[in-house]
């Protein structure tokens, strides 16, 4: 484990990184990636009883298998124990299926990993990335990396500090000063190119890969697709450097975002940029038994080494 790299100063960025949250609202790992609770209604991708899943750990070869449910009493009501039953006969490589105590939801917990990505046909129907709810292909990562990204904005959300007066009949007044509080940030990011995929992760909406159109939510939908992001960026020396010179990376996880995609103009002469408001709120997780809350945001250091080592262009 790297000690926190120092005094050292960010030159633009390498890249950021999203994935859907579970349906739970927690992020997905490769030890525990949940699915839909009670029954959920599978007859819209299965031919001959069977669906194609694909399970892919950090960055290794992805595992494609089709999934067969020829077992289960009803295609339309699927429980979870007949998806554990099924999921398990297929054989994924070093993967176990079971049922969340917590949440009752179909549970994943592959036997080493970090990143899990969960997609095919099967995916979103057993609500893999909140897909029943908000569409989706399941559990992907979506990267801009290489100089994809034009710029990415971290304002803090502060609530301001207040300042409560109690003032006597001769003027004299006793202050109490509340300070500021940190509330999360609102990330702006913005994007060389369009990208439906990631419109859909950040906005839920409807996107027909087939037809090739994409209808945004309609006015009465509030609910949002929650997600995270993982934001990468060259950290260096003081003095002449070379691009190549970084001495590290600093790297900001933002745990829980909701959002939507900005303005984007037609103008004459000029290349459109793709831009997305984005909140950042605090995160809870139960973690034996308790919930645990934790900031909007974590912010750090790793080693030229350890980012290597993550394989970003290949997750």
């Amino acid at each position: 484990m790297s000690v926190i790299i120092n005094r050292k100063q960010r030159f633009a960025t390498f890249g950021i990184r999203f994935g859907r949250h579970n349906p739970d609202g927690t992020i997905p790992t490769a030890m525990k990636f949940l699915g839909f609770a009670n029954t959920v209604d599978l007859s819209g991708v299965l031919v001959a009883d069977k669906a194609e899943l694909t399970i892919k750990i950090d960055a290794e070869t992805p595992e494609t298998i089709k999934v067969d449910f020829s077992s289960v009493d009803n295609d339309e009501k699927v429980t979870v124990e007949e998806a554990i039953a099924a999921l398990t006969l297929a054989g994924f490589d070093g993967v176990t299926w079971s049922k969340d105590a917590r949440t009752g939801r179909l549970k994943g917990s592959a036997d080493t990993g970090k990143i899990v990505q969960v997609y095919g046909e099967l995916a979103p129907a057993l609500d893999f990335g909140q897909a029943l709810k908000h569409g989706g292909e399941g559990l992907k990562v979506i990267s801009f990396v290489d100089d994809e990204a034009i710029s990415i904005g971290l304002p803090k959300d502060i609530k301001d500090k207040e300042e409560i007066d109690s003032e006597g009949a001769n003027g004299t007044i006793t202050r109490m000063v509340i300070g500021a509080m940190l509330q999360g940030v609102s990330p702006v990011v913005t994007l060389k190119k369009k990208d439906y995929n990631f419109v859909e992760m950040v906005q839920g909406g409807k996107l027909d890969r087939e037809a090739g159109t994409y209808d945004p939510p309609l006015s009465k939908e509030s609910e949002h697709p929650t997600f995270w992001a993982e934001i990468f960026s060259p950290i260096y020396n003081e003095g002449t450097n070379k691009q190549g010179d970084m001495c590290g990376y600093e790297r900001t996880l933002l745990r829980s975002m909701m959002g939507m995609e900005a303005d984007v103009p037609v103008e004459a002469k000029a290349f459109a940029q793709y831009a997305y408001n984005l909140v950042a709120t605090e995160y809870s997780e139960f973690i034996d038994g308790e919930e645990v809350k934790f900031p909007a945001y974590q912010e750090g250091t790793i080693t030229v080494e350890e980012f290597e080592a993550l394989k970003l262009r290949q997750v």
